[in-house]
């Protein structure tokens, strides 16, 4: 397997970029002090379409079908069996957006019961594929 980092920094890296591009395109969250990016809005935006072309070609197999779970704020993972993902605002919020803060707050490759470096991976790749559709997706040229 190659460096999983490598895979999570090239994520969080577009990640950062699409926030900047996000908030410089005025998707920026109300009744907020600081510039917040409007991950709400975005998913709004690319429409219930964008969802359907991302089960339709199958990038996000795992991301959506398996969706990552929250820490809470007892150490425990939460839901226990997660449902999987039926929208777009899902797949953006609870599904990339998800991922990236996994990923940036140490959450990631920390061990676990086997076979969870290779889902990480597998989340990480997804999310970053995921966000690279939607950053090109048609809908939000119009936007």
């Amino acid at each position: 397997m190659q460096n999983p980092h490598d895979a999570a920094q090239a994520f969080a890296n577009e990640f950062g970029n699409a926030e900047y591009a996000l908030k410089r395109s005025g998707l920026i969250r109300g009744n907020r002090e600081t510039a917040e990016a409007d991950w709400d809005a975005f998913a709004r935006d690319l429409g219930p379409e964008f969802f359907a072309a991302v089960v339709d070609n199958s990038i996000a197999k795992t991301l959506i079908g398996e969706p990552p779970r929250r820490l809470m704020n007892d150490l425990v993972w939460a839901p226990r069996i997660p449902t999987p993902l039926t929208n777009v605002h899902e797949l953006i919020i609870q599904g990339v957006c998800r991922v990236r803060n996994s990923y940036l707050h140490g959450e990631k490759f920390r061990g676990g019961p086997d076979g969870q470096w290779e889902r990480d991976v597998t989340l990480i790749k997804e999310a970053h594929a995921v966000l690279q559709a939607a950053l090109a997706w048609p809908a939000r040229a119009n936007a």
